[in-house]
């Protein structure tokens, strides 16, 4: 589907999936220093294959941590070869970035750089449990929490689901797992990335759901925080070797995916600034002692005002390329850190006129609030609007094709 990567390339990006995070990232790299980059999604699909910028190594399902790391042994060998070129790998799932901290020393052996982390840092960001203690300790808002031990068996439910009558939480509640790389790999009918539970019997059989399907982590139960998705924030960091947080890129959510699966995808963004909810998270990642790149969602609370950080991802977040469009590539970032170990000078926060869509313009002003409104057009005359997928040097008559369908799907 794709062109080999050139021997003569000096560095080759290592891209784990195959979605719209996968290929702004291809994307990235090919603006800011013209390179092709190896993805590896599980199979090949026209959102990173059929490009001029990507050349794709199908690995199949990759939840088993020892296959993960064959096929990128497999991978090492045929970019390499005898050479020394870097592989900078960037896994583009919570699961897969676990597997690359568990098996760190084997694949930097294998010639990939990646920041350095540890199981304990992965735990304390992306186990809700632990991310949640932490903002105890900061004093940052999360929502009103129980959780539900999965490893207890199905015996246990309905003593869990009666006990919340005891507590200050009440329906709506929203579920999710604590451990988001075992619930990637759990299934059963209505399985969602997200459940939006209205009374206890839909909240009884979920978790009964998935205990039979085998999940044995944590189930997250939260009070659900008012406000529609505009209401929405993410917020991405780059904290580098030395401990300094030299990006800060703060994006308001204009309309999220809601397709099953898909819940907490972006699909229009716009680039603003915010101190106190910046301030915040840089406190989470010094206090995490963060390595590379985090990513937190947010909501503010549309009575109070207040911000609730509801979680972290410890990588590039899916919808990032408003950070692009802002003028802070985040493959600059990754280059500069773990290929040419230089300084990254001023740091840098990101601000509007800019957006990125992954939706048409019109429907994206059309599910907008009106101060995002204000702000798409503002965005629009600085010709600061940026559509991830649809790269002009990336041409083909398929993705092309691809795209309008896509585009077309979505206003429907």
């Amino acid at each position: 589907m794709s062109s080999l990567i050139p021997a003569s390339q000096s560095f080759v990006p290592v891209i784990t999936g195959g979605d719209l995070g996968a290929y702004t990232l291809a994307r990235e790299f090919h603006e800011a220093y013209q390179v092709k980059s190896a993805i590896v999604p599980t199979a090949e699909n026209l959102v990173v294959g059929g490009s001029k910028i990507t050349h794709l190594y199908p690995a199949g399902p990759m939840f088993e941590p020892e296959h993960v790391v064959q096929h990128l042994g497999s991978v090492a060998q045929q970019l390499r070869g005898d050479g020394s070129r870097p592989l900078l790998l960037m896994p583009g799932y919570d699961h897969l970035v676990r597997i690359v901290i568990d098996h760190a020393q084997k694949l930097r052996a294998m010639g990939y750089v990646f920041p350095e982390l540890t199981a304990e840092q992965l735990d304390r960001a992306s186990l809700k449990e632990e991310f949640y203690a932490l903002c105890d300790d900061l004093d940052i808002k999360y929502p009103k929490t129980a959780t539900m031990d999965c490893s207890q068996g199905v015996q246990s439910v309905d003593g869990f689901v009666n006990s919340l009558t005891e507590t200050s939480l009440e329906y709506p509640l929203i579920l999710k797992a604590g451990d988001g790389a075992a619930w990637a790999n759990t299934r059963f009918p209505g399985r969602r990335k997200v459940h939006f539970l209205y009374e206890p019997q839909q909240l009884a059989d979920v978790i009964t759901h998935a205990i039979n399907a085998g999940y044995r982590g944590s189930l997250i139960i939260q009070q659900f925080i008012p406000g529609p998705d505009s209401n929405l924030r993410i917020l991405t960091h780059f904290r580098d070797r030395t401990g300094q947080n030299v990006l800060t890129g703060l994006a308001e959510v204009i309309v999220e995916d809601h397709a099953p699966g898909l819940e907490g995808n972006s699909r229009a963004l716009v680039a603003v600034a915010d101190e106190t909810i910046e301030a915040q998270g840089a406190r989470l990642m010094e206090a995490l002692d963060w390595h590379g790149f985090g990513m937190f969602d947010i909501k503010i609370h549309e009575t109070t005002g207040e911000a609730y950080f509801l979680e972290m991802n410890p990588r590039l977040g899916r919808h990032h390329y408003y950070l692009t469009v802002a003028g802070a590539n985040p493959a600059e970032y990754l280059y500069r850190e773990l290929i040419e170990e230089t300084s990254h000078g001023q740091p840098i926060v990101t601000d509007g006129p800019a957006a990125s869509l992954t939706i048409p313009l019109k429907l994206a002003q059309h599910y907008a609030a009106p101060h995002q409104q204000s702000q798409l057009d503002a965005a629009r005359r600085a010709k600061r609007i940026g559509w991830p997928l649809q790269y002009p040097k990336d041409r083909s008559i398929k993705r092309d094709l691809y795209q309008r369908y896509g585009l077309t799907k979505a206003a429907n």
